[in-house]
């Protein structure tokens, strides 16, 4: 799903910021250059693990704090947040870092659970909310008013579960 949104060409650099365990690694392109941040350095030992056993030297990993990228301005053709926008403290900020290393008409895309538009269930993600927090992430994260704070209009959506609550999100970064 990832790579189709990312739209991804040969030679393309691609940043997935928050690369965890390096789950989506394997799903990407080997003809791109991928550089993986994420601010825990056991989930990077194993992604290290991963990127070994599975040849992929395409990828570079790196701690580092999403709200402070240590990359120049537009440096990236693409950036990848997969699951993880949710289970920051500043999502804004961590967004306008991520558009800040993007090139200027690049791709974010984002797979995460936002709140649903639904008002019913978006006030009962809202009570559940902070029980999940506690555990790792946020249900009550409006999308729309997120990406709105941070200046991103969405161009293309499509749910990535079968209930679809979690969306695939992708913006051009203007």
């Amino acid at each position: 799903m990832a790579p189709l949104l990312l739209d991804l060409t040969a030679g393309s650099r691609l940043l997935e910021v928050g690369v965890g365990t390096g789950l989506s690694l394997p799903t990407l392109p080997r003809n791109i250059r991928i550089t993986g941040v994420d601010l825990s350095e056991k989930m990077l030992e194993q992604a290290r693990r991963r990127t070994k056993e599975l040849r992929l030297e395409n990828v570079e990993l790196l701690k580092m704090d999403a709200t402070r990228l240590d990359f120049p301005d537009g440096s990236f053709d693409r950036i990848l947040a997969a699951y993880f926008i949710s289970v920051v403290p500043d999502p804004v900020m961590v967004i306008e870092e991520m558009k800040r290393v993007c090139k200027k008409g690049g791709y974010l895309v984002f797979l995460n659970h936002f709140r649903n538009e639904n008002p019913v269930l978006g006030s009962l993600e809202a009570l559940i909310s902070p029980l999940c927090y506690r555990i790792g992430f946020r249900t009550d994260l409006d999308r729309k008013k997120l990406l709105r704070e941070c200046g991103l209009e969405i161009e293309s959506e499509m749910p990535i579960d079968f209930l679809g609550h979690w969306k695939a999100i992708r913006c051009i970064n203007p």
